[in-house]
């Protein structure tokens, strides 16, 4: 037993010398490419000061590499900084992703059972039963002036609007979206309540139809649903802030208690991004049943500028490329042909999130890069009084484009093209 108990002792001071000499050869970039990078920003005032009082900011960073191997299959290596999945923050119109991608998913099984007439083009009209409910039959900014799926999911992306994202809660219901989500994975995500409907009982989804304009025929309809499932809010640290501004613009000398808001942690955002634009890359429950139509039409708004939408329109004045990309924004981004954006952002009671697949093939770039941080000095919710100009989007632009210095010089074994990524879509 000793001689046995002699030989195992030098077998793992072998193999633990093996391994440290290893180790010691990965380079700092390799073991530790984010905290690298973050070393950088240190080197400005206000990066530092974000860092230093990380918590405070509610500063959580997620930074993906993406690898290409000669077999046509891909890598990720994700790095945190600060992350914790059971920390509230408001993730605003991040949960419209998922509710776009679920509709798509509906579509598809509904045409696959009964319904191979119905598409995301196929108009719709929304009914209203209940108190604070609104009719919706008719879209100006609709190529034909009527509401369908894909003119929602178009302006849900492209200019993150809100009326497309409670149409698509209506279409889904609030059973059905947080079902599908545990299902697949999403463990930390809740969707629980449209945006701008603070009287609306939450749990009920209008009766919607979806009909052929040509003769009025109904191709499909939805009586009201009812929720029936109560879905807690499960992360911690829900009470914000020290006061809050109430309807009546009274201050409340008290935290403001978020349980009942939606919840998204960054890690599903991350994942969830994954999932979307590389879908054979990730492991099958975590996809979204969606045709390559689908997929080619939701990487298509992710990635335009509001300018080079069709429909609908959006003036460049009054929806900047800036408008829903926080990372990387400057003038050299609008220069750049083929450097894109693939994201969605979220935005209210002083939280500014991102969530972005960004690529250059003329530069052999593509990484996925996730943060949240909260602008919000005074530590009251609802006065307005948040420092997203002056705090927000200038610390999310340096710590994007120190990543994307850092991704320049990172070395690689098959380079990015245009045709086997998202960026297809574009062009």
């Amino acid at each position: 037993m000793d001689k046995l108990r002699e030989v195992c002792m030098v077998g793992l001071i072998a193999l633990g010398g093996l391994l440290g000499c290893l180790s010691l050869k990965r380079p700092l970039r390799e073991t530790n490419a984010l905290e690298h990078i973050l070393e950088t920003l240190r080197e400005d005032s206000l990066g530092r000061h974000v860092l230093e009082n990380k918590d405070a900011y509610g500063l959580q960073i997620i930074y993906t590499q993406i690898d290409r191997r000669s077999d046509g299959r891909i890598s990720f290596r994700s790095f945190y900084y600060n992350v914790d999945s059971t920390r509230y923050f408001y993730p605003a119109s991040m949960v419209k992703m998922p509710v776009a991608l679920l509709a798509l998913e509906k579509l598809n099984r509904l045409q696959k059972s009964a319904y191979p007439s119905l598409s995301r083009d196929t108009p719709y009209r929304i009914d209203s039963l209940r108190p604070y409910q609104q009719q919706h039959a008719t879209d100006s900014t609709a190529p034909h002036g009527w509401p369908s799926l894909a003119h929602d999911i178009r302006k849900l992306f492209v200019v993150s609007d809100n009326p497309a994202y409670n149409h698509l809660f209506d279409f889904l219901g609030m059973d059905e979206i947080n079902q599908a989500l545990r299902h697949k994975g999403y463990t930390r995500t809740g969707i629980v309540h449209r945006f701008y409907a603070p009287q609306r009982d939450q749990r009920y989804a209008c009766p919607i139809v979806f009909y052929d304009p040509a003769t009025g025929h109904i191709i499909y309809q939805e009586e009201e649903k009812v929720a029936t499932q109560h879905w807690d809010n499960p992360q911690h640290s829900t009470a914000m802030g020290k006061g809050w501004i109430n309807a009546a613009g009274e201050r409340i000398d008290q935290p403001f208690d978020m349980r009942s808001k939606n919840w998204f942690a960054l890690t599903d955002m991350e994942k969830m991004l994954r999932a979307i634009l590389f879908p054979q890359a990730v492991p099958p429950q975590q996809r979204f049943n969606l045709s390559d139509n689908d997929y080619r039409f939701v990487w298509r708004y992710m990635g335009l500028f509001p300018r080079e939408c069709d429909w609908p329109r959006y003036d460049a004045k009054d929806y900047p490329d800036d408008f829903v990309k926080y990372f990387l924004f400057s003038d050299s981004i609008t220069a750049a042909k083929n450097l894109r954006i693939f994201n969605k952002v979220g935005q209210a009671y002083g939280t500014m999130t991102d969530v972005s697949y960004i690529a250059n093939p003329e530069q052999g770039v593509e990484f996925i890069l996730a943060a949240t941080l909260l602008c919000n000095a005074d530590g009251i919710f609802n006065d307005d009084r948040y420092e997203y100009e002056t705090v927000g989007r200038p610390f999310l632009k340096k710590l994007s484009w120190a990543v994307y210095h850092f991704e320049q010089k990172r070395p690689r074994k098959r380079q990015l093209s245009i045709r086997e990524s998202p960026l297809s879509a574009l062009y």
